[in-house]
C-alpha cells in the first residue's frame, strides 16, 4: 500500500513523498515513543541543534517539528484522501529516521501491518488522537513548549497538504474539513487543529499562535502564515 499512496502524492508534496515506509528501518532508526525519555530528546535534538548555537529549546523544537510533521502528514493525509484509508501509524508502534542534519526524513510502520486493515482508528481523527496528540505531549514534557505553538504546525501543514490533495472542499474529504477548521460547526471548535488557523478579510488561513523559528539564525519566518506579520500590517 505504501507504494500505492507514493504514486498519489503530486510533485508539490515530492519531498515527503516517502515521509513513512514500512519496516523497521536502518541501524539509527529509533522508535518515536522513546523520545518520551529526556537522554534520548536530548540526544535527537543534538545533530539538528549545532548550527544554532545557544537558543531557546522550546524555539528549536518547534523549527525540528515542522520536518516530523511534514514527513507524517504527506503520505498518511493522502492515504486518507485518495484511498479512503488509514496508516497504521500508532505513536507507540512507530520508527523515525532522521537525515545527516538531524531532521526527521522518515517514519516506519511495523511490516505486519502496511494496509492497515485492522487496529486503525478511522480518518483524521485516528491521526491526531493516535500520533499528533502523543506527539504534541512529548514534546511539551520534554522542553516545556506549548502545544498550541505544536498544534499550529500540525495544522499549517496539513492544511497545506489537503489543499495540494485537492480535499479543500467538504464534499471532497468530509474529515479534513471539519477537523482543520473549513466549515464552522461545533465540531471544528472542539479540537486543536481548527482552534491553530483563523482566516483574514482576504480568505488567508494564518496561524493564531507565532511557530517560533524566526529566532533561529538564518530561518526565515513563515512570511503571510505568521502572526506576527499580521500585528505589524495592523
Amino acid at each position: 500500500m505504501i507504494d500505492e499512496i507514493a504514486a498519489r502524492v503530486p510533485a508539490s508534496l515530492e519531498t515527503y513523498r516517502h515521509g513513512v515506509a514500512v519496516g523497521p528501518g536502518g541501524a539509527t532508526a529509533l522508535p518515536v515513543a522513546a523520545l518520551r525519555d529526556p537522554g534520548v530528546f536530548e540526544t535527537t535534538l543534538s545533530t539538528f541543534g549545532a548550527g544554532y548555537g545557544a537558543v531557546d529549546r522550546r524555539v528549536l523544537v518547534s523549527y525540528w517539528s515542522q520536518f516530523y510533521l511534514a514527513a507524517l502528514a504527506t503520505p498518511a493525509l493522502t492515504a486518507l484522501a485518495c484511498l479512503g484509508r488509514p496508516l497504521p501509524l500508532a505513536f507507540d508502534t512507530t520508527r523515525l529516521e532522521l537525515d545527516d542534519a538531524g531532521r526527521p526524513a522518515r517514519l516506519l510502520v511495523p511490516a505486519e501491518t502496511p494496509d492497515c486493515r485492522s487496529g486503525c482508528a478511522s480518518g483524521l481523527a485516528g491521526l491526531v488522537e493516535g500520533h499528533l496528540r502523543p506527539f504534541v505531549d512529548m514534546c511539551h514534557a520534554r522542553c516545556g513548549i506549548a502545544p498550541r505553538v505544536l498544534w499550529g504546525n500540525a495544522a499549517v501543514i496539513l492544511d497545506y497538504v489537503a489543499g495540494e490533495l485537492g480535499c479543500a472542499g467538504e464534499p471532497t474529504c468530509p474529515a479534513a474539513a471539519t477537523r482543520l477548521g473549513w466549515r464552522g460547526d461545533l465540531a471544528c471548535g472542539r479540537n486543536p487543529l481548527a482552534q491553530a488557523l483563523c482566516a483574514d478579510a482576504s480568505g488567508c488561513r494564518r496561524r493564531r499562535v507565532c511557530c517560533l523559528r524566526h529566532r533561529l539564525p538564518g530561518v526565515p519566518s513563515c512570511g503571510a502564515l505568521c502572526p506576527l506579520e499580521r500585528a505589524t500590517e495592523r
